[in-house]
């Protein structure tokens, strides 16, 4: 199965690619393979390696899907997948903590090459605190491996955890996946204290990129695509243009890119980025734009469900409207522009709810980030 929306995404490359970072050399710090998620996803290591070419990224952190009859097999599979890569990707082992053979399997993989652990208290249904995850993390501090949470949708508050486990296990990197929506509003003064408590950017909503790149210092966050759900020339898209509008240097874009990562998974000390900017760092807000902002993001939220996105669309273009003179009028007429063009690819999917989600992102994030400025590629 090829990555969600890869065609369309493909499509796009040339203002997907505008405005690269200096310097950065992009390590994708969250994605997938398996073939028997019971979401229906599928993913594999061909498929990960082509969207990093695709992307022009460099490398990535590879783990297994969730395995409803355990991750032994699937964590060799990833193992095996790694040392074929030729250096392009480096292996999470995956292992559900209510499993009685969780420590051991987590010995085995990281002695067998792993470079840390991936947790999904999701579709794994495990909670916080929890003793056998104190176990895992306290393995991963001897060596200072990985241990990446999943800390979006669908699951209670683990901020508080993460932190405390983050405070006794210096030596463990914790990064807590999905710009740490679960938590993120609790975060700010831990994130702050602890250097070993992260962030990876595996989202997609731009308010909640923009919370993150303000409220934790850059020097927390690693960027992570979440293929096959994402793509990463889309995950780098939004990362540079959420970075420059919360004020951020190349530097600390280029270091989040990759950099950190790299020594992350190295054991090495990280690079300090300097504090948390702050929500003044944004600059003014324009309501004409967070209209289409909102509607935008109820328009992916209706498609991501399979439901029928067409009204909130019809609204998101409504408030791309605007008279001669108006300080935006050049980003929302390249919105529109865009989001005409994810009408036109729903149609020529038989309205696919999802066909034209890639496209809708694209004005979502435009919208979002007007310090950015307007790609040359939808410029009038």
């Amino acid at each position: 199965m090829p990555i969600r929306g890869e065609r369309t995404i493909l499509s796009f490359g040339p203002l997907l690619r505008e405005a690269p970072v200096a310097g950065a050399a992009w390590f994708d710090a969250h994605t997938h393979m398996g073939q028997c998620d019971p979401d229906g996803v599928k993913g594999t290591p061909e498929e990960i390696l082509q969207g990093l070419q695709d992307a022009g990224h460099a490398r990535a952190l590879l783990f297994a899907m969730h395995e409803p009859d355990g991750y032994s097999g699937p964590n060799d599979a990833v193992l095996a997948a790694c040392a074929a890569s030729g250096g392009r990707l480096m292996g999470l082992c995956r292992v559900d903590p209510k499993a009685p053979d969780a420590l051991d399997e987590a010995r085995r993989c990281l002695a067998a090459g792993a470079v840390g652990i991936k947790l999904h208290p999701r579709s794994d249904a495990f909670g916080l605190p929890h003793p056998v995850v104190d176990e895992l993390v306290a393995l991963a501090a001897v060596d200072r491996r990985v241990v990446l949470f999943h800390a979006g949708r669908g699951i209670p508050n683990l901020g508080a955890d993460a932190a405390h486990l983050a405070r006794e296990n210096p030596g463990a990197r914790i990064i807590l996946a999905h710009a740490g929506i679960s938590d993120l509003g609790l975060l700010r003064d831990a994130a702050a204290e602890l250097p070993n408590l992260l962030f990876d950017t595996s989202w997609w909503e731009i308010g909640d990129m923009l919370d993150l790149l303000t409220s934790v210092p850059p020097g927390r966050v690693v960027y992570a695509s979440d293929m096959p759900y994402g793509h990463g020339l889309q995950a780098s898209f939004i990362l540079r243009r959420a970075a420059r509008q919360a004020g951020w240097s190349e530097e600390q874009t280029a270091v989040a890119a990759g950099a950190q990562l790299e020594r992350v998974v190295a054991g090495e000390e990280l690079i300090d980025l300097g504090p948390a900017l702050g929500t003044a760092a944004l600059g003014p807000r324009s309501p004409r734009l967070e209209r289409v902002v909102c509607h935008t993001a109820a328009a992916l939220m209706l498609a991501f469900r399979e439901g029928e996105p067409a009204e909130a669309l019809a609204l998101a273009r409504l408030g791309c409207q605007h008279l001669p003179g108006d300080e935006h009028a050049e980003l929302l007429a390249a919105a529109d522009r865009v989001m005409a063009a994810a009408i036109e690819q729903r149609a020529g999917a038989g309205g696919d709810a999802r066909a034209g989600a890639p496209a809708t992102l694209i004005a979502h994030v435009l919208c979002g980030t007007p310090s950015a400025g307007v790609p040359e590629a939808v410029a009038v």
